[in-house]
């Protein structure tokens, strides 16, 4: 199974989203503010028409008095001159003594509806409201209404009202809306299509930048180990034949050497091993094998340093495990959770590892825990340890021989056999780095 993590293409996914989320948020306020706008412009529009009506209508009261006709009472229900030309729905005057004075109405059969609407109001200063108006189950009217208390020498005579009929521009200002949404999803989905092209463009060089440092890192890495195979050979060969010779200072540089090369050896080997599996270059050889054994020989393979430090090894889980993955990238993996327990865990310490299968939506699932009582990692750096070349103690990893790649590899091991990593750590109490790997088959204990 090949692994091939494009992280550009991921980058410049995240980047579209990124954009396409900005462009959906300012596409909203724009909508809102032009919404907000228009509705604010037509009210103010409206209220101010119905003002000058209101006091058109109680100037004319003021000045009639007492002389209404009865006629008014009795209206027809056709529209007046006035409605036709101010879209005018009703003018009620109730008087003090509750008399009803219809100066004008649309509709007649509505007229218990209003009053309803309207008697309880007696507004000292003139004021406007938005009422909606049912006319049957399917069918409404919406008014825009102003009244205001009509007062002779200082006595209340009154209370005016007039309505007016807004249906139509409020329909108007709703198709208006469904008009701008139209319009707003059409330019997204262009903006979108010019997004992802111009995002892509953008990455170009970045993305051809990185190919030829990768390239670069590999070619240098690979001219370096043939001249470091030659140095070990040679400083192994020297030490052979002239080791007795030599005094006690420069046995010490003969060894710091031969570390060092080793060092340096691995650092090219981990070095090469990330770039081939960013470019998914990394072969995979899935075989049968048992997990508990490959677990014992892992902690055989640490015995000797655990005993020099006095750390105790404890393999928790002792049921045989039978699977079907890449026993080679497993085994790489466990190998780099041991090391770096052995090198943040003191002496007197202790490091266990536990392991089970469990099913998950018809998946088989493996589980592998390693816990020690070390030194911890801090929360805030928890995220970190993962990145490449990171280090938490710095003097102290440089003095343990850590570069730095030994997680970052363990996480792309893991990432590549399609499973998580996730560490819990709590600063001097100890580490726990949790593995989850999805497998394709399980296989029955014998």
């Amino acid at each position: 199974m090949k692994h091939n993590v494009n992280v550009f293409s991921t980058t410049r996914k995240n980047l579209a989203q990124y954009n396409s989320r900005m462009l959906i948020v300012f596409l909203l306020f724009f909508n809102i503010v032009i919404s907000v706008f228009l509705f604010i412009n037509m009210y103010n529009e409206q209220k101010v028409t119905m003002y000058d009506i209101a006091k058109q209508e109680i100037k004319e009261l003021q000045t009639d008095g007492e002389e209404l006709s009865n006629n008014q009472n009795h209206n027809t229900g056709t529209e007046s001159t006035n409605n036709k030309t101010q879209g005018v729905f009703l003018t009620y005057f109730l008087k003090s003594n509750n008399e009803l004075v219809i100066i004008d109405e649309f509709s007649p059969k509505m007229r218990t509806i209003l009053l309803k609407i309207v008697e309880n109001w007696k507004p000292i200063e003139m004021e406007v409201k938005y009422q909606e108006v049912e006319i049957s189950k399917e069918d409404s009217v919406y008014l825009l209404i102003v009244s205001q208390n009509v007062y002779d020498n200082g006595k209340l005579k009154g209370t005016i009202y007039i309505g007016k009929d807004i249906t139509f521009l409020r329909n108007m200002f709703i198709h208006f809306l469904f008009i701008l949404l139209g319009i707003s999803l059409i330019f997204f989905v262009i903006a979108l299509i010019v997004g992802q092209v111009m995002t892509k463009r953008a990455m170009e060089p970045i993305i051809k930048t990185y190919h030829l440092q990768s390239e670069f890192i590999a070619d240098a890495s690979h001219e370096l180990r043939t001249p470091l195979s030659v140095l070990k050979s040679g400083l192994d060969v020297i030490e052979y034949e002239e080791g007795n010779k030599f005094s006690t200072f420069s046995k010490s540089i003969l060894s710091d050497l031969k570390e060092e090369i080793r060092s340096t050896t691995q650092l090219v080997s981990n070095l090469l091993f990330l770039i081939r599996s960013d470019s998914g270059e990394q072969s995979s050889f899935v075989e049968r094998f048992d997990l508990q054994e490959l677990m014992q020989q892992i902690l055989r393979s640490f015995h000797h340093l655990s005993e020099t430090k006095k750390i105790k090894l404890d393999l928790q889980t002792l049921t045989p495990l039978v699977l079907l993955t890449d026993r080679e990238r497993l085994k790489q993996l466990l190998y780099i959770l041991m090391d770096n327990a052995m090198k943040y865990t003191p002496s007197d310490g202790k490091i266990s590892i536990s392991y089970e299968l469990k099913s998950d939506q018809q998946i088989e699932k493996l589980y592998i825990v390693v816990r020690d009582n070390g030194i911890g990692i801090p929360l805030e750096q928890q995220e970190r340890i993962f990145d490449r070349f990171y280090r938490v103690d710095k003097s102290r990893s440089r003095q343990n021989g850590s570069s730095g790649l030994g997680l970052p590899i363990g996480k792309s091991i893991v990432e590549s056999l399609n499973g998580t990593i996730k560490v819990s750590s709590e600063l001097n109490k100890g580490s726990e780095f949790a593995i989850t790997i999805p497998l394709s088959k399980a296989i029955d204990n014998d």
